[in-house]
């Protein structure tokens, strides 16, 4: 069943996926560190389980009330919420984090994923779609300006088991991680997709 994600009405903690659409930057983050993301590669984004929800950002502040699914929605608590999203997300290395936002051009790009996604046998198979996102174009929306993601679904994979992926980014810059910038990577321990 098709989703949308609407404009004004309609994870804290641990490892998380931040974005830049007008620069179209990606970027993991976690204990304080932040690193970017080759969106050459993608990463894996496990659309069929996003969870929907009121999501409150400002400075210093993060409140998430998820609905009990996409299509009921609870009571929005206060005029500072928007419509939201959370969805789990792998990088090539094993990488495990989690990407929130509740911009319109996120959401859009959340749902035209799904949409996408859920057309394809690999989705009713629990199979995860490997993503690249390859543009980021200006729209105006009301008086204002968001930003369409144009994407591709490069792969499917296996979903990964949470034994797999590691709780945090590794120490080391994006250079130096084995697979990044499209160097031949050793075989590791179950801790690399190849993506």
């Amino acid at each position: 069943m098709p989703i949308s994600f609407g404009e004004g009405s309609g994870g804290g903690g641990g490892a998380y996926i931040r974005v830049n659409m007008p620069q179209n930057r990606w970027s993991f983050n976690s204990d304080g560190n932040s690193q970017e993301i080759d969106m050459s590669r993608g990463m894996m984004i496990d659309i069929k389980n996003v969870r929907f929800g009121w999501l409150l950002i400002d400075v210093g502040r993060r409140d998430w009330q998820p609905w009990p699914s996409p299509h009921q929605q609870l009571q929005k608590p206060s005029d500072e919420y928007k419509q939201g999203f959370e969805v789990d997300c792998w990088l090539p290395d094993g990488s495990q984090a989690t990407f929130s936002n509740n911009s319109f051009g996120t959401g859009q790009f959340i749902a035209k994923l799904y949409n996408q996604a859920e057309a394809a046998a690999e989705f009713a198979q629990g199979m995860v779609p490997v993503v690249q996102v390859t543009s980021s174009t200006p729209v105006q929306v009301g008086k204002g300006t968001s930003y369409d993601l144009g994407f591709t679904i490069a792969k499917w994979m296996p979903k990964p088991s949470d034994a797999v992926a590691p709780a945090t980014a590794p120490a080391t810059a994006p250079s130096e991680i084995p697979g990044m910038n499209r160097e031949p990577a050793p075989a590791a321990a179950g801790n690399d997709f190849g993506f």
